[in-house]
């Protein structure tokens, strides 16, 4: 699972030590949640959803309105797999035990979601942010985002998910080897998948930062 999903959840975490460096501070607060049971049924994001949702706003105790349970929610960004786009398999079905020059950070929003509009908006901040503080590996935005946590949340506010690969056409189709599989190892990867993976949390950093009115101290 160094990929699937340790690389996701070492940049949420990577993410969460950055903003929570005492030097920052933002105009909107900004929530890291390691999901469980995804491959069970999206389990974790479902619950939470389902327990939370309804809670936003809502004053607790009544009459305090410094005081909220559950702020409102203004974006989702769920990160997966984030290290691997070595191409589409060959006839035979190998990959190309290198990462491909063009290789690329999927941002997925889903186009039937009642929130599409504003997911759709949310990805291409994301891109945007890509285009001006990635170091290496651009960034695509596609509308078919599935198969994810994220999904949970797409009829609630504006969702997307970053990964590695598109999940339904690419991930679905053998384009990483290593999914599921025992070969999901550190040791798998190189030091061109992990820069991948960096230039996915450049993305994020750098568009939360701008979402959320983040600015730093001397």
């Amino acid at each position: 699972a160094a990929n699937d999903d340790g690389s996701g959840t070492a940049l949420v975490m990577e993410l969460a030590r950055i903003f929570a460096s005492p030097d920052v501070r933002t105009e909107r607060s900004i929530r890291f949640v390691l999901w469980n049971n995804e491959e069970t049924g999206l389990n974790g994001a479902r619950a939470y959803v389902a327990q939370r949702a309804a809670l936003q706003g809502k004053e607790d105790p009544a009459g305090r309105r410094d005081n909220f349970r559950e702020p409102r929610w203004l974006g989702m960004i769920q990160h997966d797999m984030m290290l691997f786009d070595h191409g589409m398999p060959r006839q035979g079905g190998s990959v190309s035990p290198q990462q491909r020059p063009e290789a690329d950070v999927n941002i997925e929003f889903q186009a039937q979601s009642k929130f599409a509009a504003q997911s759709q908006a949310l990805a291409w901040a994301l891109e945007d942010a890509n285009e001006h503080y990635a170091s290496d590996y651009p960034a695509a935005v596609g509308s078919h985002m599935t198969n994810t946590d994220s999904h949970e949340f797409q009829d609630a506010v504006a969702a997307v998910s970053l990964r590695e690969n598109e999940r339904g056409a690419q991930v679905g189709n053998g384009w990483d080897p290593q999914w599921h599989q025992p070969t999901d190892l550190y040791a798998t990867y190189d030091d061109k998948d992990f820069r991948l993976g960096l230039n996915a949390a450049q993305t994020t950093l750098s568009a939360v930062a701008r979402l959320a009115g983040a600015t730093v101290t001397p």
